[in-house]
């Protein structure tokens, strides 16, 4: 056992106390990987070799001491969204016990206070930001200011619905339904009552704001790391989410009259106005995933250097799903640095990089294009078949684009300078 330790840990305190700090460092979005090599080496601070195995179900930790097995079962909450001052937190708690700094007393009265520990930030100023973000979004998209000032609405009172229905324990596909159901009826009315340019926006850009990032890009992290079947439970829940969505845009359609049209054209901004934009489409999530201000700069750049390049590429005559990809390498490279700068994961920079590249609108305008095929049965013109079919490769080339920039970068090993020796 270490010696600096004041309280020997039991062989079932030590499981429990690991047990409990991989479901934290999970449910506050660390990947896999780092979840594990966390664990362990918090184990074996205590003294104990250990080794972890995650599954969407579950999670299984076997402890070793004196040539002796314990086996222990520990709950595992998928993670939606992304709480870096947790992370921050843990990952100094495993520091601390690898570093023989801390007893059980202690450790189990830090993880009991992040456990019950408040965000940052209040929720009105979480369900603001967000709204930025979705009105930000509305303008990469080829918007007018009356979208604009329509979609900041309609995304703030659909992310308070949000948070609300979370706190209510709500079905987790019921959540992105209704709040895509509100958020699209409010902007739906909101372009009854003033006409715009592209009415559909003020639909769409609300709901892109639920399109579930963190589990799509963990899950592209767990196929890397040949974690198949936790990687197909992620990527399969991420689709289910989709779906509940556009079903939830659907329904709006109908009860306020704005449709949404399955073609129409893919606006291209000024680089500088782009840059601009997509830096305060990242400001929502500095809020939502409770990354303090001193991290939030990285955030930003992530998320300029990310769109603002892809524009450039386009502009230069360069087709899209190269672009695609080549931004999210850069994107999934800054990521991977300021990961380990700040000992957090990737996703907290990676996601508000590539958010504005999600191809959102191709898989609902897609999803409600099969709907109308369906509705129109053998009546369906080729026209709308066609351009269906369109969108739907257009979603899976795009999406690919990212998982492959993504994985590219996510792969690199950094140089010696970039890594901090106590990172987790």
């Amino acid at each position: 056992m270490t010696e600096n330790h004041t309280t020997v840990a039991a062989p079932e305190e030590t499981a429990h106390l690991s047990l409990e700090l991989g479901r934290l460092l999970l449910m506050n979005g660390s990947d896999t990987a780092r979840a594990k090599e966390a664990v362990e080496r918090f184990a074996h601070g205590l003294g104990y070799e250990s080794h972890l195995s995650i599954t969407f179900e579950a999670l299984l930790l076997t402890v070793i001491a004196e040539n002796q097995f314990r086996t222990k079962v520990g709950s595992h909450i998928p993670a939606t969204t992304v709480n870096m001052t947790a992370v921050e937190s843990l990952n100094r708690i495993v520091d601390d016990t690898a570093s023989g700094l801390l007893d059980v007393v202690t450790i189990t009265s830090r993880l009991t206070v992040l456990e019950y520990s408040k965000p940052l930030y209040p929720w009105w100023l979480v369900a603001a930001a967000l709204g930025l973000t979705g009105a930000s979004l509305s303008r990469l998209f080829g918007g007018d200011w009356s979208v604009f000032a329509t979609v900041f609405i309609a995304s703030t009172i659909g992310t308070a619905v949000r948070q609300r229905l979370g706190r209510w324990h709500v079905h987790q596909l019921a959540i992105p339904f209704i709040t895509a159901l509100v958020s699209g009826i409010i902007g739906g009315v909101g372009m009854r009552l003033h006409p715009s340019n592209i009415p559909a926006l003020c639909l769409i850009a609300p709901a892109m704001l639920l399109v579930p990032g963190v589990p799509l890009i963990n899950g592209i992290r767990d196929a890397i790391d040949n974690n198949m079947t936790l990687s197909l439970s992620r990527l399969s829940f991420a689709v289910l989410v989709v779906v509940a969505i556009a079903l939830g845009l659907f329904t709006a359609t109908v009860v306020t009259g704005v449709g949404i049209p399955i073609s129409g054209p893919t606006p291209l901004l000024p680089i500088a106005e782009d840059a601009a934009f997509s830096a305060l489409t990242t400001i929502g999530y500095v809020f939502l995933f409770n990354v303090t201000a001193s991290a939030a700069w990285a955030c930003i750049i992530c998320g300029v250097c990310c769109h603002a390049l892809r524009t450039a590429l386009l502009h230069l005559g360069l087709d899209i799903i190269s672009g695609t990809v080549l931004s999210s390498l850069v994107a999934g490279l800054l990521a991977h640095i300021f990961a380990r700068r700040f000992r957090t994961p990737p996703t907290t920079f990676a996601f508000p990089g590539v958010v504005a590249l999600v191809p959102g609108s191709y898989a609902f305008r897609a999803f409600i294009g099969c709907l109308q095929i369906l509705k129109a049965g053998a009546l369906a013109s080729s026209g709308l078949v066609a351009e269906t079919a369109s969108l739907i490769l257009y979603t899976i080339l795009l999406t690919s684009a990212i998982a492959v920039g993504l994985a590219i970068a996510l792969s690199i090993p950094l140089p010696a300078w970039h890594r901090n020796p106590n990172a987790v």
